[in-house]
């Protein structure tokens, strides 16, 4: 029932799409609505209407709202210049449809919510300091080769940076990190750690500029190779490579991945990028950093530190900013 569902769904929305793109010749496509959470759909209309440009929201639900309306009321502010393709719209008009800039330079945040203070988490960590170890590692280098180390022995990693994401995906914030190549860990973690169905697929974070190494993907394209920035699309794995990923590789060979690149997120790309050198894997397996059923993503430091010791153990380490507990 379940697939006949999907199928019917995507069967019908690609045939909606694709008699709007023929009536209107447009070449850019933007989904939005709870229906965009769908990442098996947005890849079929990705790779198979052959849009010039297509947008998924990070938020596409009722919580993207919000975002969508404080943009609708900015397109008219002179100060937002800077964002827009082409500089200062010489235009008096208040309509915001003649106002409105045909590209955006980079696409609205998905990281909007709080983003805590050093002393907010030092507060955090006080409150808990008989139940934790903490090391406070300055140098980000040594601080990241220690992440990337205690993934490629098979840990569980929390993972706790910067602003908070806003919608139902975690993308290198607020995470769980772990070792793509091992198959134990989708039932572990499953099991121990998120405390869920033994059956519920990860997905990989990977290095946008290796994608197309590991998954049916243009590397040629630029648009290609960072086209699921949010987690928002699914690809197939290549049939080469399964082997190498089984803890990312669903069972029918697909993956829903998240692109990474430096200029989006620097600090989250350099730990893969240090756990590729260590493995010769472009990629970690990334969840939500919630460990109790119904809980949401975690967002402060107390909520990081609760989730991290509810795990009894489950998971090795969380990392905060600069501090390392244990």
């Amino acid at each position: 029932l379940a697939h006949r569902i999907q199928v019917d769904l995507e069967d019908i929305v690609i045939d909606f799409v694709r008699h709007f793109q023929e009536t209107t010749d447009e070449d850019n496509l933007c989904i939005a609505g709870g229906v965009g959470l769908n990442s098996v759909l947005n890849g079929r209309l990705s790779r198979e209407l052959g849009f010039k440009n297509t947008f998924i929201s990070p938020y596409p639900g009722d919580d993207g709202i919000a975002v969508g309306c404080c943009a609708y009321g900015l397109f008219g502010n002179e100060s937002l210049d800077k964002m827009r393709e082409g500089g200062k719209i010489e235009n008096d008009d208040n309509d915001i449809e003649e106002q409105r800039p045909p590209i955006w330079k980079s696409p609205i945040s998905p990281y909007l919510g709080p983003d805590p203070s050093e002393m907010a988490m030092k507060i955090a960590i006080d409150a808990a300091s008989p139940w934790l170890e903490v090391d406070t590692v300055r140098d980000e280098g040594t601080r990241l080769d220690m992440v990337a180390q205690e993934i490629e022995i098979g840990g569980v990693v929390a993972w706790f940076h910067g602003r908070s994401e806003m919608g139902p995906r975690a993308l290198g914030h607020r995470s769980i990190l772990a070792d793509p190549r091992k198959k134990g860990l989708v039932r572990f973690i499953n099991q121990q750690v998120k405390k869920r169905e033994s059956f519920r697929p990860f997905a990989p974070s990977v290095l946008a500029e290796h994608a197309s190494e590991w998954f049916d993907v243009d590397g040629n394209n630029e648009d290609e190779i960072n086209f699921s920035p949010y987690m928002s699309q699914t690809a197939m794995v290549k049939k080469e490579k399964r082997a190498r990923i089984p803890a990312v590789t669903h069972v029918d060979g697909s993956s829903r991945l998240q692109t990474v690149t430096p200029e989006a997120e620097p600090l989250y790309h350099k730990l893969i990028t240090k756990f590729f050198e260590m493995t010769g894997v472009p990629m970690v397996l990334n969840t939500s950093f919630n460990t109790l059923p119904g809980e949401p993503i975690v967002e402060s430091p107390e909520d990081a530190i609760r989730s991290f010791l509810c795990s009894m153990g489950s998971i090795e380490m969380l990392v905060m900013g600069d501090y390392i507990i244990k």
